[in-house]
């Protein structure tokens, strides 16, 4: 049994979110700064505390802790997001969507998610979990999983359970080498955040210098998005190992190295706090009785981080603790809300999601200490069918396998459907709602294409080579080159019209005629590839359509993620082009003064493939940036 003194205890918890706050701050203005910097530290820089994410969130987390004490659940935590947190910028808007839609953790971090599901968004929010679970890294690990598969999926919530566990472990550990070995041990050896936490430590050993640490772990782990998680926690390890226990040299150097530098900042300052705790901290960076402000609606609290700290130890207090005892503590017993008689979690072996080509498949599981007998009754949206009343008898915990199907004869497919479950037993009557999407409906026609140069197939009656026809080189190199193109490629065309837009929503039987292939397409994620819709390898053209209903006339934005060239039209105006290929994002391209009308709306899509990995995605947004995703856009088959 491990043992500290509450002061101690206290103390380390105050290092810790005044690190977070200040040195934190200190990063925060030069936020997606891809380049090296050469700052450097005025006072001025950690005067004020800028909000911050990455504290914001973990103040969410604390109201629902005091709450539910340490049963909380994943679904408790993401309904306090969603409703005390206004702004939603990449992953936080995904998982956002998704829980509207009536779909949960762990889904709403994976599904819809496949560009920021190695993010920043979960790694910056350990710093709780330790403080709650101080000396105990796997107690710490598991808080952090139930937070990081909110908006995260895979790596990025390992690596919250490896900060979590290694700030745990630092409230009796001040070696970096073992503080880092705690957060090494709950997550498995093999996966691409050990790697990297180990090969990061490596690179400390062997070249005492930020900038050459930097260019390896970029070379290695480099991620267009600035807030992909690998390089800017990599960044954080170098700034660690390198700066020798100095909280201010240490942000520095995280700072400098650029990307996600309030993140970078911030995880460095807190671990860092933890260890030295708020007086060593305060005397070394002359910073007291430092206040943070926050960008979400939360409890009425204090507002400095002594206070925070304070809050936060009392509440640890009244949390079990398998290892560690804390002495000498005051005699705080806080109360939480009784655990619900019945839970009720839906498990999907599928997409949550239905087309008229592919059904639903999950489980709904229902837990209670005891037996669990009664009736299960599902009301379905117009748009879904499936089993209405099933019988349920169990022990502990009852499984129900579940079909849902796209009703038949459907013509309106709703992003959102949400299904309304009451449990009838001898006790009473116990009530949910999730959620299953229907997948977007989509015309396809293609793929069109052409040569270069482009020939009449009359032109070569008679025997007449289409050598003529080619373009002539400056020297035989360029001959060859024309030749071999023609043999081997294809004209990537940005400009020609194949059809005409207007024909593409007349009706049409799947298949080949007028010349061209027509098919349905089913999108049940916001991105897809070309590839997912034909096999045609090499540039084409082909064209989307869609129906749109709306409810109402509404003025929207539309986040549109390419690495291909596209025109997209709506209603007959082109809204958007570019001829060029770009690395993919989910939000390369932000449309505003995009007009819905009430009733149906004509959308298509001219996407050229140029290469195999031609990816796009599409959502309609309340705002150009940081914005919620309208989930009440509905589709109608052509």
């Amino acid at each position: 049994m491990r043992r500290i003194d509450y002061v101690k205890y206290l103390d380390k918890v105050r290092g810790c979110f005044a690190g977070k706050a200040a040195i934190g701050t200190m990063g925060a203005p030069y936020e997606g700064v891809k380049m090296r910097m050469e700052l450097e530290y005025d006072p001025s820089m950690t005067n004020a505390m800028l909000p911050n994410d990455d504290l914001d969130l973990q103040i969410l987390w604390l109201d629902v802790v005091k709450r539910y004490g340490a049963d909380f659940t994943s679904r408790e935590l993401l309904d306090r997001f969603c409703g005390y947190c206004d702004y939603s910028p990449g992953e936080y808007a995904v998982m956002r969507k998704n829980h509207d839609c009536g779909i949960y953790p762990p889904y709403s971090g994976e599904y819809r998610n496949d560009f920021y599901r190695e993010g920043m968004g979960c790694p910056i929010r350990s710093e709780i979990w330790a403080c709650l679970a101080p000396g105990e890294p796997s107690l710490a690990a598991d808080y952090a999983s139930r937070d990081g598969v909110l908006d995260h999926s895979g790596e990025s919530v390992l690596a919250e359970r490896f900060f979590a566990a290694a700030e745990a472990e630092a409230f009796f550990e001040d070696d970096l080498d073992k503080i880092v070995d705690a957060g090494l041990s709950v997550i498995p050896a093999g996966c691409k955040f050990a790697v990297l936490t180990r090969y990061v430590r490596q690179l400390c050993r062997e070249y005492n210098d930020i900038k050459t640490v930097r260019a390896f772990i970029l070379d290695r782990y480099g991620h267009p998005d600035c807030t992909n998680m690998f390089q800017n926690m990599g960044i954080t390890l170098a700034a660690l190992y390198l700066c020798g226990k100095d909280p201010v040299k240490t942000g520095m150097a995280a700072l400098n190295c650029g990307f996600d530098t309030d993140c970078t900042c911030a995880s460095a300052g807190a671990l860092l706090g933890i260890i030295l705790g708020g007086k060593k901290f305060s005397e070394l960076t002359g910073l007291s009785g430092l206040k943070y402000v926050l960008s979400v609606r939360a409890d009425e609290r204090g507002d400095t981080t002594d206070e925070l700290s304070e809050e936060i130890a009392e509440l640890a207090l009244s949390l079990p603790h398998k290892n560690v005892f804390i002495e000498n503590a005051p005699a705080v017993r806080k109360e939480f809300l009784k655990a619900p008689e019945y839970v009720f979690e839906y498990k999907y072996q599928t997409k949550p999601c239905a087309s008229p080509a592919s059904d639903c498949r999950l489980s709904i599981v229902i837990k209670r200490k005891g037996r669990i007998k009664g009736t299960l009754r599902l009301k379905y949206p117009a748009a879904l069918a499936g089993h209405t009343v099933i019988e349920v008898d169990g022990q502990n915990a009852a499984v129900i396998p579940l079909t849902v199907s796209v009703a038949h004869g459907a013509e309106l497919l709703p992003q959102k459907n949400l299904i309304e479950l009451s449990f009838e037993t001898a006790d009473g009557v116990y009530k949910d709602v999730f959620g299953i999407c229907c997948a977007d409906v989509w015309r396809v026609d293609g793929p069109f294409w052409r040569t270069e140069p482009a020939l009449d197939p009359k032109a070569l009656q008679g025997g007449k080579s289409y050598w003529a026809f080619l373009k002539p080189g400056k020297n035989e190199g360029e001959n060859t080159d024309n030749v071999r193109d023609f043999h081997l490629d294809f004209a990537r065309d940005t400009e020609t019209e194949y059809v005409d837009i207007n024909s593409l929503f007349e009706p049409f039987e799947p298949g080949y005629s007028d010349g061209r292939i027509k098919r349905y397409f089913y999108k049940t994620e916001d991105s897809f590839r070309l590839s997912d819709i034909s096999g045609f390898y090499g540039p084409a053209v082909f064209y989307m359509s869609q129906i749109i209903v709306c409810g109402e006339d509404r003025e929207c934005y539309i986040q549109f993620g390419r690495s291909a060239p596209f025109a997209l039209y709506l209603n007959g105006e082109l809204l958007s082009k570019r001829d060029d290929c770009d690395t993919f994002t989910s939000e390369n391209v932000h449309i505003s003064g995009v007009k819905l009308k009430k009733g149906e709306n004509r959308l298509v899509l001219r996407l050229t493939q140029i290469n195999a990995d031609s990816k796009f995605s599409i959502v309609f947004s309340k705002g150009a940036t940081c914005a919620e995703h309208y989930t009440d856009i509905i589709t109608r088959k052509i």
